[in-house]
């Protein structure tokens, strides 16, 4: 399962996963006007089940988008809601059952002005079967007479096949196994089941298994729950953990950029710099006021100087950053306190700490660290007590607000942050080493009038 924010070219991003699309589409979004999207969606129309949701209201209704196109290729669109009185208001996507894109942006042309964003997650088969099912909630309120909706298989169906298929390659029935393996292409065909498929056609059967029960397994942490609130409620707060965490990831990549070049700057220029402060003091000896201030000056970036420069920051490739990147958002998401928050205290001090030293091991590009936490958490070292979770609706409501009141915040000091006058000015700079040359010419050439100046 992977998470990651996006808040910049959102409908080309948008574009990007609907293009991956092989077999599904759900759409659910208030307003639909982007011309741009809804033309890829014509495109994949022609091999992939497309269904649309939007408001029925001024906006879609006099979009120059023609929804009648895709109605004509089989694809379903349900206009829901009266207008102002009742609007639709979910904002989300479902691709394959595979991934979900939700978040604050509609899809319309609008939205590309407004400081918006979208939240993908990839590999969530859960959290897809949840959308879809929702999606077929609001299809039913409002269209109850629709008997025959074109919806893709069920998970649950699928799931129910390989079953049979399991059970059949235990029993030896060969015969049976082929007959089951072509009912099930004919239902459903993923990149996800391809290898299934393949291990079943080459006879693998050992191989099919363990392939099989991986796949099932993905859907066995599924709850069914007696109280549908409580089950809303859940949802709702996953939802709100994994948009914190892709939020807090994106934070951290901003200040780790401001970090880095931070610590370059001290490295290549602190030098001069303190030279130059030194200096400064000297010449204003016999000035009280101006030698105070330099000499505040010169203690302040000395101590910054001592302590930048005995960190310790791994040097790594191009390459290599992006792979800390994407194994260091896999291991966030698995140790975020957030996710253990109704966890009993000591599993959240363990969460803390754990989560602390993961954000220390990637700010110095500890790779191999970052890589050893993500295993561990993987084997389990820090696991929910599944068991021990509340369910009642109260301190569910609690956390809810609790998470939307932190997400508020966190957009609020990520805008302040991606506003700021240090990182706006570090984003502006095309090439750091011309920077950084150019800079210490300029220092160089400051020391030297000071020096003539004595």
């Amino acid at each position: 399962m992977q998470t990651e924010a996006i808040f910049e070219n959102i409908a080309e991003r948008i574009i990007q996963e609907i293009d991956k699309a092989e077999d599904s589409i759900y759409i659910a979004v208030a307003w639909f006007t982007n011309k741009n999207i809804f033309n890829k969606l014509l495109i994949k129309s022609e091999k992939c089940k497309i269904q649309i949701i939007i408001s029925n209201d001024e906006i879609n209704n006099n979009s120059y988008v023609d929804f009648d196109l895709l109605a004509n290729k089989k694809a379903s669109i349900y206009k829901v809601g009266n207008g102002d009185t009742e609007l639709m208001h979910n904002k989300f996507c479902v691709i394959d059952y595979n991934t979900v894109i939700t978040g604050s942006y509609n899809w319309s042309y609008k939205a590309e002005n407004n400081f918006e964003n979208i939240i993908i997650h990839s590999q969530d088969y859960e959290l897809a079967n949840q959308f879809v099912n929702e999606f077929k909630q609001i299809v039913k309120k409002y269209y109850p007479k629709t008997e025959n909706i074109n919806f893709d298989l069920s998970i649950d169906k699928i799931i129910k096949r390989l079953e049979i298929i399991k059970n059949l390659i235990v029993l030896e029935e060969v015969e049976e196994i082929d007959t089951n393996t072509k009912k099930l292409k004919e239902l459903s065909i993923n990149e996800d089941l391809e290898s299934i498929f393949n291990s079943l056609t080459n006879k693998e059967y050992s191989t099919a298994i363990e392939l099989i029960q991986k796949y099932i397994s993905n859907f066995q942490q599924l709850i069914i729950w007696d109280d549908p609130e409580i089950s809303s409620l859940k949802l709702e707060i996953k939802l709100l953990e994994h948009e914190i965490n892709a939020f807090e990831n994106e934070k951290f990549d901003i200040e780790k950029t401001i970090n880095v070049f931070n610590h370059r700057h001290t490295l290549e220029l602190g030098d001069l710099i303190l030279e130059i402060l030194n200096l400064k003091k000297t010449l204003f000896k016999d000035q009280k006021e101006k030698f105070k201030e330099a000499e505040e000056d010169f203690n302040n970036y000395n101590n910054y100087y001592k302590n930048e420069i005995q960190k310790e920051v791994f040097e790594i490739t191009i390459e290599e950053k992006k792979e800390l990147k994407r194994i260091y958002k896999n291991a966030s998401i698995l140790c975020h306190p957030d996710k253990f928050i109704n966890e009993p205290i000591e599993i959240q001090q363990q969460a803390e700490e754990l989560f602390k030293e993961l954000n220390e091991a990637n700010s110095k590009n500890d790779i191999k660290r970052v890589t050893e936490i993500l295993e561990n958490l993987k084997k389990g070292i820090l696991q929910p007590n599944v068991g021990g979770k509340i369910s009642d609706k109260e301190r569910l409501r609690k956390t809810l607000i609790q998470l939307k009141n932190k997400l508020t915040q966190l957009e609020k000091n990520l805008i302040d942050l991606k506003e700021s006058k240090t990182y706006q000015s570090i984003i502006n700079i095309n090439d750091w080493d011309n920077y950084f040359e150019q800079n210490k010419e300029l220092l160089q050439k400051e020391l030297n009038d000071l020096k003539d100046g004595e």
